[in-house]
């Protein structure tokens, strides 16, 4: 059984933290390749975190991966520019 709480509360803080971003921050460039490096290196540690002890749902954490996936919305919706 899936458990939607975590994923809601996860993909909620990932939009209220990726509206935050400022991409042209400090003249650090964030490119295609970057992002790609980040979203793997999130699935790799929501992997490694495992679901919470007594869901057994998914084999990878189901609230980190839906935070990674609201920074990134959140960050292309709502990111301001400086």
């Amino acid at each position: 059984m899936l458990s939607l709480g975590p994923i809601i509360f996860g993909v909620i803080l990932g939009l209220i933290i990726g509206s935050q971003i400022k991409l042209d921050a400090l003249g650090v460039k964030f490119t295609l390749a970057s992002f790609v490096v980040i979203l793997i290196a999130g699935i790799i540690v929501a992997w490694q975190l495992g679901p919470y002890p007594f869901y057994n749902d998914l084999p990878i954490s189901t609230a980190f991966l839906s935070a990674l996936i609201g920074i990134f919305v959140g960050k292309l919706l709502f990111a301001r520019s400086k």
